[in-house]
């Protein structure tokens, strides 16, 4: 039987490749937060396909795992585009919103020298139970209990390149930022497989973009 406290590989093959940054917006947890999670906003070439759903924890994992720990992107579906889920079959878990998505990306070769257009393939998921519940305005009533609910929130990018089979796992938290409520902090895990050839300049290219794109996030508000 497999020790569940053993961290689960998010990408298959296990990642060769990581990223970590966050950056501060200056707009609260509670409000607002959904627009960074859907960032077709910054995508020049973007489009949005079907959605479903997946329920949490997926069969493949031991039960207690949450978004942060598992990849959906392959997952099989619980529920249509019209959120519609058969009882006898779905667990009683958290039920994940999943957007397919396509988007074509502009990846530099040979240190810069040549570039390259790659389609990508994927999904962003979410709780939209948390998003629609976070993203109302406060009553006098809710609000000492928000007060108390500082647990983080998440939204999952993940997507697989067309022909080298690069793939990427990137992890979105929202939490408040510490001694200020009115501002949310946002840190991302990119956990991703490269070939062993493009390794190399995938993690250098991979550190320079994720922290740009970051850097950028205040734009959307």
């Amino acid at each position: 039987m497999a020790d569940s406290s053993i961290p689960l590989a998010k990408t298959d093959p296990p990642p060769n490749f990581f990223s970590d940054y966050s950056v501060v917006l200056s707009v609260p947890l509670k409000r607002r937060h959904e627009r960074v999670c859907r960032l077709s906003k910054l995508c020049a070439e973007f489009k949005l396909l079907e959605k479903d759903a997946v329920d949490l924890p997926v069969p493949a994992h031991p039960d207690g795992k949450t978004l942060k720990d598992v990849a959906v992107r392959t997952s099989v579906a619980t529920a249509g585009v019209d959120g519609s889920r058969n009882q006898d079959e779905q667990g009683g878990g958290i039920q994940i919103t999943r957007q397919h998505f396509t988007m074509e990306e502009t990846v530099p070769l040979l240190f810069g020298l040549l570039k390259s257009k790659v389609l990508l393939t994927g999904t962003l998921s979410w709780d939209d139970s948390v998003l629609s519940s976070s993203s109302s305005e406060p009553s006098s009533e809710t609000e000492s209990s928000d007060n108390q609910d500082d647990s983080p929130l998440y939204a999952l990018y993940e997507s697989i390149a067309s022909g080298s089979g690069l793939v990427v796992w990137k992890l979105r938290t929202f939490t408040k930022e510490v001694g200020d409520p009115e501002k949310t902090r946002v840190t991302e895990r990119v956990e991703g497989w490269a070939p062993k050839l493009l390794r190399a300049i995938v993690q250098n290219e991979t550190t320079k973009g994720h922290r740009a794109h970051m850097d950028s996030y205040h734009t959307l508000f």
